[in-house]
């Protein structure tokens, strides 16, 4: 059961009139409240090039919906919530998805807890639109440390990397990693702005631009087999099949809050999808043989279990500390 609320107010074009130099947003929220008005006020100040900012919000328990409509009631950006029951990521999206009328515009899939550097979504348009085969585009993302956030470039996994960092995890040397936001030593190409971009194998679902010859919002954005973790990587690998690049305008980094809706440690049904995710993208991806899926997934379930039982150690002695 969804409940739309049509913040805009009647402002701004419909979905139909749209411009080919503008993007449709889509977020999905969850226990946003303490970075989501930072994250639409970083909208409004991109406002010439968006058509319309869709929340979803997947039910949650905090003040996110209240914040939202208190932001739009003393602002002008064009927004539309959505209140929905947690589907997952992949389902909040799906949600938002069906909410737009008009396949003709580049979809930005952004996170709440993002909150953009000025320019970057025009910089994402000119990389959609002027790029030959272009899939995804992004810019890279910085935590409140100023350090670049590794999923902004990364390589999709193979079952070594994967195996490899899903034993030994931040222990792993970082030059092993599958995340380990390698830069290419290729000269990175320019636009016609003059702005440098990069081609990469994969980036985060925090921060993309899909081209609407990729995803042109006839069907689902990401994979509904997923729902947390894994389904911005899926993406990417199709784009990747699909004869599609994914690439990094080298803008001045957004800032990226890590952490907000998940937490540290994970809660239980996050650390479930986190693993879950791990096993879907195996099976879609990497399987070869019914006795290495055995051998995977067995290995999956005992990190599980394993990593469940340090979180849960580690929730333990937080909630003592304070």
């Amino acid at each position: 059961m969804t409940h739309r609320d049509r913040a805009d107010k009647g402002r701004g074009p419909t979905i139909s009139s749209i411009r080919s130099d503008t993007c449709v947003v889509i977020t999905v929220t969850y226990n946003s409240a303490s970075t989501i008005a930072a994250f639409l006020a970083s909208l409004e100040a991109e406002g010439d090039d968006i058509l319309r900012v869709v929340v979803v919000d997947n039910g949650s328990s905090d003040d996110t919906t209240t914040v939202i409509r208190q932001f739009v009631r003393d602002h002008a950006l064009d927004v539309v919530l959505i209140e929905s029951t947690n589907t997952g990521f992949a389902g909040g999206y799906e949600v938002g998805r069906k909410a737009l009328t008009s396949s003709e515009a580049p979809i930005l899939c952004l996170n709440p807890d993002v909150v953009l550097r000025s320019g970057t979504v025009r910089g994402l348009l000119e990389a959609i639109r002027e790029i030959p085969n272009v899939g995804i585009a992004t810019t890279p993302l910085v935590g409140l440390d100023g350090v670049e956030d590794n999923a902004s470039r990364r390589s999709l996994p193979s079952l070594a990397s994967g195996s490899l960092y899903g034993v030994f995890g931040r222990l792993l040397p970082r030059r092993w990693r599958y995340n380990a936001g390698t830069r290419s030593s290729v000269t990175p190409s320019r636009l016609p702005s003059g702005t440098a971009y990069s081609r990469v194998e994969a980036t985060t679902g925090a921060l993309m631009m899909l081209s609407p010859s990729f995803r042109d919002g006839s069907g689902p954005i990401f994979d509904l087999d997923y729902w947390m973790y894994g389904e911005d990587l899926q993406l990417c690998r199709d784009a990747q099949r699909d004869g599609r690049s994914v690439v990094v305008v080298e803008m001045e980094p957004s800032v990226h809050v890590k952490g907000v809706s998940s937490g540290w440690p994970r809660s239980p049904a996050s650390h479930r999808a986190f693993h879950d995710a791990m096993a879907t993208y195996y099976e879609k991806n990497l399987r070869k043989s019914a006795a290495q899926a055995l051998l995977v997934m067995s290995a999956i379930h005992l990190r599980f279990l394993a990593t469940s039982l340090i979180a849960g150690i580690a929730r333990r002695s937080s909630q003592v500390q304070r």
